[in-house]
């Protein structure tokens, strides 16, 4: 399964007291790099937040943007009942002791110490309400970038294939031609080598001619070459079709075929298969830029 670098996840996530909106936007890197931009009230969040991520990513620059706010129709200031219950007990049990008249206003126990409570300034020393907001939030905007990737890798894994196929039918080419590479050289030096010892009146060896056509197709020998252009194709399919995405190795295999290419076109000496090259190395910087955006 191949997975883009590249993606964009949103998420809002709220319950009775704040509202979470998380943004994530990926983009390709060697390593995995995280900006994050959290608000005050998750510092020292971020070691759980890279946790979480790295469940979901395995390369990429990664920037995470946040925002905390609380619900607007939940007031900050809440009454703490078992506190005021407390009160209105010890008050109760007071009036009948001393026989006097018990409070009858629950005004007159609001402005007791503990009886309200401020809501807000409890999230801003604990933390732990922001965060349970934000978690799913988080989770959520990285299933949404996963699912960005998964569409991506599947555009580039349809264009990689076409490559393939693009890249193997030219090296299939350049297998049928290369045989007839030597021949042609033999009889273009046979054709030269008589002209001349018309016009000199000179003999020379078949040895002579012999060695010489052996040493031109020693040295223009793409036998080898070809023979490992097949392979890293077919293991290039192989590792589009693996379950974890593979951009590494799919990088590396690209450098390869370019490399067993420019060694092709280096040793061919032969106009059409060096015509053939060009368009194999346009291939291969092709499936070379797509690789680079895949983790």
């Amino acid at each position: 399964m191949i997975l883009s670098m590249t993606g964009i996840g949103r998420s809002r996530h709220e319950d009775d007291q704040i509202r979470a909106a998380v943004e994530i936007r990926a983009v390709n890197n060697k390593f995995l790099k995280l900006n994050l931009r959290l608000p005050d009230t998750l510092n020292g969040r971020e070691s759980a937040v890279d946790r979480i991520v790295r469940q979901y990513l395995e390369r990429g620059t990664v920037t995470i943007n946040v925002q905390l706010t609380l619900q607007k129709q939940a007031s900050p200031f809440v009454i703490d009942h078992e506190t005021l219950s407390e009160y209105v007990k010890e008050a109760q049990a007071a009036s009948e002791k001393l026989h006097l008249q018990p409070p009858s206003q629950l005004s007159e126990f609001l402005e007791l110490p503990g009886v309200i409570v401020n809501r807000a300034a409890s999230l801003d020393d604990e933390g732990e309400a922001e965060w349970g907001a934000f978690e799913p939030a988080l989770k959520e905007a990285l299933e949404q970038l996963q699912n960005f990737r998964r569409t991506e890798g599947e555009a580039m894994s349809k264009a990689l294939v076409s490559h393939c196929e693009e890249l193997e039918t030219t090296v299939k080419k350049i297998e049928n031609r290369s045989p007839g590479v030597v021949d042609n050289y033999r009889s273009r030096l046979k054709d030269r080598i008589n002209d001349w010892l018309n016009e000199q009146g000179v003999q020379i060896e078949v040895p002579d001619i012999l060695r010489e056509v052996s040493i031109f197709s020693e040295r223009c020998d793409i036998t080898e070459e070809i023979t490992r252009l097949h392979s890293h194709i077919n293991q290039f399919r192989e590792f589009l079709n693996e379950k974890r995405s593979t951009g590494r190795k799919l990088d590396f295999l690209c450098q390869e075929m370019f490399r067993e290419t420019n060694t092709i076109a280096s040793k061919a000496n032969d106009i059409e298969i060096s015509h053939d090259t060009v368009g194999m190395k346009a291939s291969v910087e092709k499936m070379r830029e797509i690789v680079q955006n895949i983790e």
